[in-house]
């Protein structure tokens, strides 16, 4: 058995080739992988991002210095 791996340029251009495929009495079977994400999380880390944007976050801070240093002597 043997595989061969294709690129197309659209998503539906792919969706068509998989369906010519798929009527091919040799073919054994056909795997579609569409808007693979190349490397890395970046957009799933820029969406988080974006999604808390929006929010206040650390508002309720009057003094930064102050609430690090809290923070740190949690840890102690």
């Amino acid at each position: 058995m043997s595989t061969i791996s294709v690129t197309v340029d659209h998503t539906s251009n792919a969706f068509m080739l998989v369906e010519w495929l798929k009527n091919i009495r040799f073919v054994r079977d056909v795997n579609i992988e569409v808007d693979k994400p190349a490397n890395g999380n970046a957009e799933a880390v820029q969406t988080m991002l974006e999604s808390i944007k929006s929010q206040q976050l650390f508002s309720d801070i009057t003094d930064p210095v102050a609430y690090q240093k809290q923070l740190r002597d949690e840890w102690r």
